[in-house]
């Protein structure tokens, strides 16, 4: 079937109109949690239950980039596939440490998933290309060449001609706006054939990036007219107007389309750009919570709004309430001394009474004034108060977010019961840990594909400073590594994070690894060194054990190549030992004596 810019258009259309309440519904979301409000001179009291669940819930699951970790599939020998994946984990990690783009983008993503309900980031591969000069051909160098035969490999005497190499090379990870993303409606991910983004263009972008043909383009996006903008006020600047382009990935052709809102025609057509195995530039988005008949996600507050309206309701009859907690009340008019003891009566200060026998046959005091009773409004202040925390233990129940979490316990509780609360609160959150660590990885693993793909080899091992290692010494090794990333298909790997190492649990959890790490090696070895001096003849069987328990460990992969050096010399050693056994002192002395 041949897609043309109507058709993408109508495309667009139909995911716009099914997903408009989603978006309308998002809006209101994410203004109820900056806490926006129209009208500032009347404003309603709130208790912002939402920015507190969303300022718990998120450093819970995410607040810092992982640590990466590739892996052969299979954790046999092989010195090549272990450099390899070394080089590759390198690799990842650097542009992840060195550039703030993965971190940024899926930090907002999450924003975006615990609020509207889905987070979206997309690949780019992007290589900077440098001109370069070709050196001036002299007449030594032509005369050398004509000797050879091949003037023409030189070019001509005194042309340069410029070139262009690949300088560096990136990839970087941007963040989708949530209403900027767009996708085949479907009832399952499984069932998307074609995603989209919308990106702003200015004149002089569009130019750049397609050519003349953008000079036909209208610039019909100003931020005046942008819907979430509600400023209308300001005058249009015309260098404020962008182009709306969209940039269209189609499974089915395996074509990529870019197109622009007003205009007929393509602005560019290119076949599968990444050649990424799943062919979309982006991972399956974070869903909040979606059903097996639409991917429209519901947002996480739509499942407590009921009860967060009621905790607003509540807390601002405890505003009212509380500004009705004043003495106030009324006094005898024939006894002026008793305003003065309301208004300037402090503590030991008496106010004269001129006709104190009457004022005693009318009661003194007790009579004169009668205050505004406060106990029932009190009374009903702290019932309002118990509601209000019951409407919060009711949210909490829904969102999974119990005391534990939010760092709030009872100082008599006893470990068991806090332990218990702590799994409790594991269990709830481990789906979207899950779901999050899932969309790290899938980022991940489609880098290590364009890596692998796209990057040249010089670059890929100037990143990864694999020279510094003791793998970096063998050339050999290095190059068969590299032609295996650049051959192999990156399934042969396995792309994997820890995922707690995306939250703030233990900041010397290397430190720790790496004393585990010695700790146990040390402990077999010395344990080792004892048997092979009884029996010499199992040492190979020890080393062996030795790789099976160092493979196991992640932070042991540099000095894996170590140990199998040590393995090969002590099998080396054996088998020498076996050729040549030294002879037994006492058949000597047997000989000796027989002789």
């Amino acid at each position: 079937m041949a897609y043309d810019a109507f058709y993408w258009r109508d495309e667009l259309h139909r995911y716009r109109e099914d997903y408009k309440k989603w978006c309308e519904s998002g809006r209101k979301i994410i203004k109820r949690y900056r806490d926006e409000r129209k009208d500032a001179t009347n404003i309603d009291i709130r208790f912002n239950i939402l920015w507190s669940n969303i300022k718990t819930l998120k450093p819970a699951i995410y607040s810092k980039a992982p640590n990466v970790e590739v892996s052969r599939r299979f954790k046999d020998q092989n010195d090549v596939g272990r450099v390899a994946s070394i080089i590759l984990e390198r690799t990842i990690d650097y542009e992840l440490r060195q550039y703030s783009d993965f971190h940024s983008s899926l930090s907002n993503a999450i924003d975006d998933r615990l609020l509207p309900g889905r987070g979206v980031s997309w690949l780019r591969y992007e290589p900077k290309i440098e001109t370069q000069e070709q050196p001036e051909i002299t007449d030594d160098v032509e005369n050398e060449a004509d000797e050879v035969g091949s003037g023409e490999a030189y070019g001509m005497a005194g042309e340069v001609e410029p070139f262009e190499v690949v300088a560096d090379e990136r990839t970087p990870v941007d963040y989708v706006f949530w209403e900027d993303f767009a996708h085949l409606p479907a009832r399952t991910w499984e069932e998307v054939t074609w995603v989209a983004r919308r990106v702003y263009m200015s004149k002089d972008e569009g130019l750049e990036r397609f050519g003349d043909i953008f000079e036909q383009v209208s610039l019909t996006y100003s931020r005046e007219k942008d819907p979430q903008n509600d400023d209308n006020n300001q005058n249009v600047v015309a260098d404020d107007k962008k182009a709306v382009v969209w940039e269209i990935w189609c499974k089915s052709t395996k074509t990529v389309y870019w197109i622009a809102d007003g205009f007929d025609e393509f602005l560019d057509k290119r076949d599968d750009p990444l050649e990424l195995e799943c062919f979309f530039p982006c991972p399956k988005p974070m869903f909040s919570t979606v059903t097996t008949d639409s991917l429209i996600p519901v947002a996480d507050f739509k499942l407590y709004q009921d009860q967060a309206d009621e905790i607003d309701e509540i807390s601002g009859r405890i505003a009212h309430l509380t500004k009705a907690l004043k003495v106030m009340g009324v006094y005898a008019a024939d006894e002026p001394s008793l305003a003065r003891l309301m208004k300037e009566g402090q503590d030991a200060v008496l106010i004269p009474v001129e006709n104190w026998p009457a004022f005693m046959e009318k009661g003194g005091l007790g009579q004169a004034i009668q205050l505004v009773p406060l106990a029932d409004i009190i009374a009903t202040l702290q019932q309002l108060y118990q509601a209000r925390e019951s409407c919060k233990q009711i949210i909490y129940e829904t969102t999974g977010l119990s005391d534990i979490l939010r760092g709030a316990s009872v100082a008599n509780e006893t470990a068991t019961a806090q332990g218990i609360k702590a799994q409790f609160a594991s269990i709830r959150l481990n789906d979207m840990k899950d779901d999050v660590a899932r969309f790290a990885r899938d980022i991940l693993r489609m880098k290590a594909e364009i890596i692998c793909s796209k990057y040249q080899p010089d670059i890929i091992l100037q990143v990864s400073g694999i020279a510094n290692t003791p793998d970096g010494q063998n050339p050999e090794l290095i190059a068969a590594a590299i032609q295996m990333l650049k051959n192999e298909p990156i399934r042969n790997y396995n792309i994997d994070i820890e995922t707690d190492s995306m939250v703030e649990i233990d900041q010397q959890k290397e430190k720790a690894d790496r004393i585990e790490f010695l700790q146990a090696s040390s402990g077999f070895l010395e344990k080792a060194v004892q048997a092979t001096q009884v029996a010499p003849e199992i040492l190979p069987l020890v080393t062996q054990m030795l790789l099976f328990g160092v493979r196991g460990f992640r932070v042991g992969r540099e000095l894996e190549g170590v140990f199998e050096n040590f393995q090969q010399e002590a099998k080396a050693k054996v088998e020498q030992m076996q050729a040549n056994p030294k002879p037994n002192p006492q058949e000597q002395e047997m000989q000796a004596k027989m002789a």
